[in-house]
């Protein structure tokens, strides 16, 4: 089995509780559960970005497929 590093940060003890609450419900350590928090907060950061890039370039990327799709100026790729 390979050796992880670990260190300690300091959390509220309520942050804990609840965190080792949902741990448990998951069936997994602290850690695992911990790992699993930030890589969720890292996945929905990348999504808002995503959202916030195509709320602002969405009408360019939908004009930027047709040409790619060769669909006609009075369709859209969304009409399929």
């Amino acid at each position: 089995m390979a050796v992880v590093e670990t260190t300690t940060i300091r959390v509220r003890r309520s942050t804990r509780e609840r965190l080792a609450h949902e741990a448990e419900l998951e069936g997994l350590s602290l850690t695992e559960m911990f790992d699993a928090a930030v890589d969720l907060w890292e996945e929905r950061r990348l999504l808002d970005s995503m959202d916030e890039s195509y709320r602002k370039y969405g009408d360019e990327i939908r004009e930027e497929m047709k040409d790619w799709l060769g669909i006609p100026d009075d369709r859209s790729p969304d009409d399929d």
